[in-house]
């Protein structure tokens, strides 16, 4: 997992330029004899295959975009900084809100709710809430209140600059309604009228962080329970022309593996001496099946619609069991340093809702991306394509820590060396990443190992493949066994693991607006060939049934006590999967105690 990636040199990205004097620049000109002005502020790198220079230290303005590399979805990141002589630098950011081929600023968040659909501003604005939390920590939040910095790209909120708070008072709950209150005037009623109550109780200040997040998680899914969603899945590793062996893994593999209503999907790539990122890596998968099976069979049985903070805890805490059991087999067998086997993961699992409506009650499958290490999540469209994940990586690390620019970290020799990988070490040195996506379009999520992401094969390939699965013209499993092929010709370095989860949005519902696809064509969206298809009843898999567990307390759902009854279950699969290899010992008398939920 040691790489050195650089974009291909035919690539030359579209730069967001800060800095004083820069709008009066000709069109044209050519700023250092690399970066050709293309519109205001907007520059083209010309010669991207040469490394942008990191100043000796950088300027306080760079320090914001470095310390969120890890939130770039929705900001953007440090490209490189230009010194000028008795004038402030000038910082070129890359990832910014630039169309990737027309080289213009991407619609302002306020013209783009003109035109977007209830759920589609609902989802605009519960991602404005969690950027409020997530810059405020950081001491960003004043970048969201700066007029026209909020952009859209399909679904998704992002940034044009980041604003430090610095000695300004850290904005409140009231400076966020007057936000939401500019924005009232393009909002369908189903938006606008419940946010302007909200806006009211924080006028009165009768609101707290805890309650407006529940109302506004409310908001989203109302919406999203407007639209009917179809999944599917289908998934495949293949060791590679040149490795000895496959220590990838993956759930769903293939069209025979029967998923019994479980819409989970997983990528793990193995790490560690000997055999052992196998054994972690076919692990894990086992594990989280046996878990993730007990906790979705009870969140169907809920009617309470759980926040995602509470599922967020949740996934995190069943990932953390993952981590301690692979930990106890690392030292009961006295493995150190590399020899010690860990795994990635990336993993999406669907969690249906019960949503209260005006037609009666109606099911929302969100999705909840988990991910450890450097296996990858991507969403696909016809038109395009955004990474969701951020590595845990050397080079991550280094921009984080503000000691280098992302290009020029990506130019180290280890930059691709993990930073963190479950059961490397125990779990209080893990953090694992979990979002939750509410999607509000058809799309293909895409979770794959390295052995596909390297060397940019996703960001220079996507547009070849999605839009025939989006048109069933390709089926799902034949796609899969395409990027693999794609990955074994171009890269081929490593095994390659491929999992996609198609969202296909049915006919909506009556006063959904206008997304979805046309009425009267649900009869004809026929699931990919090979694909497993949810919502049909299928035989369940059958397993031990795990001891009773004790009753739960009051007020708790039942679904997030049932982790606890398959710990047991889970420690006994890890012990039966070690006794498989000579490379792990007897188990012990008690597998370890797992942590409580």
């Amino acid at each position: 997992m040691n790489r050195v990636e650089r974009r291909p040199a035919r690539y030359k990205p579209y730069l967001w330029a800060v800095g004083t004097d820069l709008e009066t620049l000709p069109i044209d000109e050519l700023v250092g004899q690399r970066y050709r002005v293309v519109a205001p502020r907007i520059w083209l790198d010309t010669q991207p295959d040469q490394r942008p220079s990191d100043p000796d230290a950088f300027p306080a303005e760079a320090i914001p975009y470095l310390r969120a590399h890890s939130h770039r979805l929705h900001v953007p990141g440090l490209y490189g900084v230009l010194e000028r002589t008795g004038a402030p630098p000038i910082l070129l950011l890359e990832n910014a809100p630039i169309h990737p081929q027309a080289g213009a600023l991407l619609p302002e968040l306020e013209a783009g709710l003109f035109s977007a659909s209830p759920l589609r501003q609902a989802n605009w604005l519960w991602q404005l809430w969690q950027l409020w939390g997530t810059l405020g920590e950081l001491g960003l939040a004043h970048s969201l209140r700066r007029p026209g910095n909020l952009r859209v790209d399909g679904w998704r909120l992002r940034l044009l600059e980041l604003m430090p708070d610095g000695e300004l008072e850290p904005p409140g709950l009231a400076d966020l309604a007057e936000l939401w209150r500019s924005l009232l005037s393009p909002l369908h009623l189903a938006i606008s009228e419940p946010l302007r109550a909200i806006v009211n109780q924080i006028d009165a200040g009768t609101l707290d962080p805890v309650t407006l997040d529940l109302e506004l998680n409310q908001i989203l899914l109302r919406q999203a329970a407007t639209v009917s969603t179809r999944i599917a899945l289908a998934g495949a590793t293949a060791q590679g022309p040149t490795q000895p062996r496959n220590e990838d893994a993956c759930w769903p593999q293939g069209v025979q593996s029967e998923a019994a209503g479980l819409q989970v999907a997983i990528v793990c790539d193995g790490v560690g001496g000997h055999d052992g990122g196998e054994i972690a890596s076919q692990l894990t998968v086992q594990s989280l099946q046996i878990q993730l099976q007990a906790l979705l069979a009870e969140a169907q049985n809920e009617l309470r619609v759980l926040p995602p903070q509470i599922i967020v805890q949740q996934l995190e805490a069943v990932i953390r069991i993952v981590n301690e059991l692979i930990n106890f087999q690392n030292d009961n067998r006295g493995r150190v340093g590399r020899q010690r086997m860990g795994t990635t993961l990336v993993m999406a699992v669907v969690i249906p809702q019960r949503v209260q409506t005006e037609q009666g009650w109606e099911r929302v499958n969100e999705v909840y991306l988990a991910h450890v290490g450097d296996s990858r999540a991507y969403w696909i469209t016809p038109d395009y394509c955004h990474p969701l994940t951020v590595d845990d990586d050397i080079a991550g690390r280094e921009v984080i820590a503000c000691r280098q620019s992302w290009p020029v970290a990506q130019e180290r020799s280890d930059a691709g060396a993990l930073t963190q990988a479950l059961g490397t070490r125990s779990g209080e040195h893990l953090t694992p990443h979990i979002q939750r996506f509410v999607f509000d379009e058809t799309g293909i999520l895409l979770l794959c190992s390295d052995g596909l992401s390297d060397n940019y094969r996703i960001e220079d390939a996507w547009a070849n493949y999605i839009g025939l699965i989006i048109k069933d013209i390709v089926t799902l499993d034949s796609a899969v066994a395409s990027w693999i092929e794609l990955a074994n010709q171009k890269n081929g370095h490593d095994n390659t693991t491929v999992v996609l989860m198609q969202h296909k949005l049915l006919t909506p519902s009556a006063g959904s607006g206008d997304q979805g696809i046309p009425a009267g064509t649900e009869s004809e969206s026929v699931p990919p060939a090979g694909a497993k298809l949810y919502g049909e009843s299928s035989p369940q898999e059958e397993f031990v049934a795990a001891p009773a567990a004790p009753a739960p307390p009051r007020g708790i759902p039942r679904w997030i006590l049932a982790v606890s009854g398959s710990l047991l279950l889970v420690g006994l699969l890890g012990w039966w999967l070690a006794s498989r290899s000579p490379d792990v010992p007897e188990p012990p008398t008690s597998p370890p105690a797992a942590p409580a939920p």
